[in-house]
């Protein structure tokens, strides 16, 4: 199947892929802001690309890109004009009923794929909500299968997705170059990661931004430092790494 979308598919499309035991990627995102220079789209843009591309490389059995869910957890970026947030147990009722809705057509596998922090935790227990419809459910961020490359790639955000910074200006400067305004932001205003990252205990847990006191510009990581093929890099290494992550599922849980 060339085709890995959705929504473009025809419903004997649809159905032969149930039957062949296609996986399901589910892309969750955010709309909110990022910065003064990137486009409000940036995490479900580098979720989706994620997604499409694995999808494009899993044959046996193939795979399936469900049309994203745009919106996320964002309440603290509310400050800044643009940003839409749902309510948890909104994202959770939404990705119920797909789930659902999949499950009534024969899918037995579904994996979402994340693109925003503020969800990372929420998806968790979207996949084991997913279980209630008899579906076999995995939930990611697409950088956390980057592991220490994403450092090593991308080392303005010191290891860290950050927001707005090195990393993803750089993905959107390889996604969507013409929506990315120039010049891009220094470090006045903007979060350190490096420093944030070398601090005690700084990779335990999560903390919400605090924008206010953080980064009044909204940027956490070296924005400036961002340059198009890192972004390219990272989307096809993500891509790879969620291709080989679903083969192991599809594996484990036939």
């Amino acid at each position: 199947m060339t085709e890995v979308r959705w929504g473009k598919l025809r419903r004997d499309e649809i159905g032969a892929a149930a039957a062949a035991g296609a996986t399901l990627l589910l892309p969750t995102g955010a709309v909110e802001q990022h910065g003064p220079h990137l486009p409000l789209d940036t995490d479900i843009v580098d979720a989706n690309a994620v997604a499409e591309r694995a999808a494009r490389l899993l044959t046996d059995p193939p795979a399936l890109v469900l049309p994203p869910i745009w919106w996320g957890l964002s309440p603290y970026w509310l400050s800044f004009p643009g940003t839409l947030t749902l309510r948890p147990e909104t994202m959770l009722a939404l990705v119920s009923d797909i789930g659902a809705s999949a499950a009534h057509h024969g899918f037995q596998r579904v994996a979402i794929v994340n693109g925003h922090g503020g969800n990372a935790g929420l998806v968790g227990v979207a996949a084991t909500q997913l279980a209630e419809h008899g579906l076999r459910a995995v939930a990611l961020s697409y950088w956390d299968l980057l592991g220490e490359d994403l450092g090593r790639i991308a080392p303005g955000d010191a290891g860290h997705i950050g927001h707005a910074g090195q990393t993803e200006t750089s993905i959107q400067l390889y996604l969507q170059p013409e929506r990315v305004r120039e010049p891009l932001p220094g470090p006045e205003g903007c979060a350190d990661l490096t420093a944030r990252m070398a601090e005690p205990f700084a990779r335990v847990g999560y903390a919400p931004p605090d924008p206010a006191r953080e980064a009044p510009l909204g940027v956490y990581g070296a924005a400036a430092a961002a340059r198009p093929e890192i972004g390219k890099e990272l989307i096809a290494l993500a891509a790879e790494r969620l291709a080989e992550f679903i083969r192991r599922f599809v594996a484990a849980s036939t």
